[in-house]
């Protein structure tokens, strides 16, 4: 029985040393696992950076080639603005120099007209006076003040009109206007003293 007991105690013995064996193996095995995890996530995490640069790359490339495209579509956008308002300007400046022409042939026009009524109107002065010095009976009795009146009229009509020709384009009219209103007014009432 002492045989059978050592048996069995050694057989304890063993069993203990392969369980022994077994927790280290198992311990071991648990240490390569944990390492193959390690490396399998530290691997993944390099293909996701390596992903993530490459999707990085290719996504400024195309802000890059967008860029680019709206860089160029802008400058096509500036270029046809700026052929449309030049050509726009041209067409206004050729519009603006052929109103002034216009304006300053009409202005000769209406100059050369008012002088040939002053003119007028100077020698029907001329006339009344040698009327008045004439035979004054035939001219009402404030003829002579009246007289004086127009003539100062159409003195300062003359100053006027040499003025006119320095007037900027846009009071020319106005200026014609007010003019010509003031030499009818001249003219009637050199017309109505000889009345």
């Amino acid at each position: 029985m002492s045989g059978f007991r050592n048996c069995g105690l050694m057989f304890v013995v063993l069993a203990m040393a392969a369980c022994q064996k077994s927790a280290t193996e198992e311990r071991n095995e648990a240490v390569n696992a944990q390492r193959e995890a390690t490396e399998t996530a530290q691997e993944a995490a390099g293909d996701r950076q390596k992903e993530v640069a490459e999707a990085n790359q290719e996504a400024a490339k195309d802000i890059a080639e967008a860029r680019g495209e709206a860089r160029e579509r802008s400058l096509e956008a500036v270029e046809g603005e700026i052929q449309r308002t030049s050509g726009a300007q041209a067409r206004a400046n050729e519009e603006t120099a052929e109103a002034t022409r216009a304006a300053q042939g009409t202005r000769g026009e209406f100059v050369t007209d008012a002088r040939k009524r002053l003119d007028d109107v100077d020698e029907d002065i001329r006339d009344a006076r040698q009327k008045l010095s004439s035979s004054p009976k035939d001219l009402p009795a404030d003829a002579a003040t009246r007289l004086d009146q127009i003539e100062r009229d159409a003195k300062g009509l003359r100053s006027d009109l040499s003025r006119l020709d320095t007037r900027a384009s846009e009071s020319v009219q106005a200026t014609q206007a007010d003019f010509d209103r003031r030499l009818k007014a001249t003219e009637k009432a050199i017309d109505d003293l000889d009345d």
